[in-house]
């Protein structure tokens, strides 16, 4: 008897348990059958089931979209609630699919309103992350703090005294500067005069200088 490969046998268990252990979701399918029956032209159809998707729950933006298009009809845009509702859930990414493959077969006035519901949900979202943004950065100033870059700065602290200064409430600290003498106010000091070397008469109180020895002149007569 001859033995199969191995990596057959292998393909085999493979789509065997493939199913079994990855199950489709029942709402995804159901979203399919009703995509079928919108391009088959059965929108009547389709809108039933996409009316039981979404009332179960779904939270797939893809299922709005096309609600909204089974409401149009020759020409006739309906379903601009569920347009809004489709775009505001693709913002929020609670379930990431990829609408624009869902959308590439829908044409004309439809398709129109659907990209201008998607800019409009787009641009009201990045204003509303602006204004937190703002919001945030104004209770930053408010506590005293700065934002730079996303890094919150503490605030700026005043310099530290000099290592020479006393403080305020330095025992030692009587109104004066350490090093500096001590005044009485009730003191008169009376200037002393500083001698002047070509002055004969000295002032009263300064000794006249001693004249150098002869001996140590060094321009006097040997």
């Amino acid at each position: 008897m001859r033995m199969r490969p191995v990596p057959f046998l292998f393909s085999v268990l493979t789509l065997s348990f493939g199913g079994i252990s990855v199950a489709n979701d029942p709402l995804d399918e159901m979203y399919g059958q009703a995509v079928h029956s919108y391009f088959r032209g059965n929108s009547l159809h389709a809108e039933e089931l996409l009316n039981e998707v979404i009332s179960a729950g779904s939270q797939d933006p893809r299922a709005y979209y096309f609600r909204g298009l089974c409401q149009s009809h020759g020409g006739y845009v309906g379903g601009t609630a569920d347009f809004e509702r489709a775009a505001q859930l693709e913002i929020e990414g609670k379930k990431v699919v990829n609408v624009g493959k869902a959308l590439e077969r829908i044409q004309g006035a439809a398709r129109v309103e659907i990209e201008k519901t998607r800019v409009r949900a787009r641009l009201a979202s990045r204003a509303r992350v602006l204004e937190m943004q703002r919001s945030s950065y104004d209770e930053m100033q408010r506590s005293g703090g700065a934002a730079q870059g996303g890094i919150v700065v503490p605030p700026r602290l005043d310099p530290a005294p000099a290592p020479n200064a006393l403080a305020p409430n330095d025992p030692f600290n009587q109104g004066m500067t350490k090093g500096d003498p001590k005044v009485n106010p009730n003191e008169s000091v009376t200037p002393v005069p500083a001698a002047d070397a070509f002055d004969p008469m000295p002032a009263e109180g300064v000794t006249p200088a001693e004249p150098m020895p002869a001996n140590d002149d060094p321009f006097a007569d040997k």
